[in-house]
């Protein structure tokens, strides 16, 4: 049960004996074990001619418990079926603070290294007979548990676009003599980001310095971290060949499918959103 008190007006007489006055004071504590406790926005205010009361105002506690166990991470794959259709988006969104100044010039801050995709499929016939193309994708989102739980998809087979899901002699970073782990990464353009699920029998090949790796030479734990026995010399570039898939979820919890005739089914939208993982 998770429970909330906001906007509490509280007014507690004392005696001091030193004039102080604190406005608008923000006390944040959070304390681990059953449940996190915030307390914030904390205004107090002391005015004082010699032995004066202490007054606190607008305190507001938050209190927040956690439901239940964490989210699982499922690596069940999307079920994609023939009834997929144009168009296919495909949104990255980044989360950026923005402060204005007066002179007009801006502070920009970025909390987050890279980016989340927002992702929306159509489905314009869905079947309802032997072949449960309907029953599957209904049956894969009720396991889901709408959002709760994570699935891989494979995006080069929505887009048609072997890119989206290969990695063919991908540039993976450069040796420093003393790093051993790296992520595993995809380009795109000019920009590098981690790829979200690899398993192990899809990673094919690793080159260091453009020299073929042995196998024992290194090892690989799914989602997506390369560790060598020995690290790499410096200068010398990493590259590696692998398929790979994103990391999803339900954008909602509710889904709207329609039956447009008997056993036939369409779904306008599907919206799923990339989790790092």
């Amino acid at each position: 049960m998770s429970a909330r008190v906001n906007l509490v007006l509280a007014e507690i007489a004392g005696k001091t004996n030193a004039p102080a006055r604190f406005n608008f004071t923000r006390i944040e504590a959070v304390a681990k074990g059953t449940a996190p406790v915030r307390q914030s926005y904390a205004a107090m205010e002391a005015a004082v001619k010699g032995d004066a009361p202490l007054r606190i105002a607008y305190l507001a506690i938050e209190s927040l418990v956690l439901i239940g166990s964490a989210p699982t991470v499922s690596t069940e794959k999307f079920p994609l079926s023939a009834g997929l259709t144009w168009s296919v988006r495909v949104a990255p969104k980044f989360k950026t603070r923005v402060a204005d100044h007066v002179s007009g010039r801006e502070i920009r801050s970025a909390w987050q290294q890279y980016a989340i995709y927002d992702l929306t499929l159509s489905f314009d016939v869905l079947r309802g007979d032997a072949t449960q193309e309907i029953q599957t994708l209904q049956g894969f989102f009720l396991a889901r548990q709408g959002q709760y739980d994570t699935f891989l998809l494979d995006l080069g087979a929505v887009t048609q676009n072997a890119a989206d899901s290969h990695v063919t002699m991908g540039a993976q970073g450069t040796g420093d003599g003393v790093t051993t782990v790296f992520t595993l990464l995809r380009t795109v353009g000019e920009a590098a980001e981690p790829v979200g699920y690899v398993f192990g029998a899809d990673l094919s090949a690793i080159y260091v310095a453009g020299v073929l790796q042995d196998p024992t030479s290194y090892t690989f734990t799914s989602p997506n971290t390369l560790t060598f026995n020995t690290a790499p010399a410096y200068g010398s570039q990493i590259t590696a060949s692998f398929r790979y898939y994103l990391v999803c979820r339900f954008a909602a919890d509710t889904q709207d499918f329609e039956e447009f005739m008997a056993n036939l089914w369409t779904l306008h939208e599907l919206k799923l959103v990339t989790v790092i993982p």
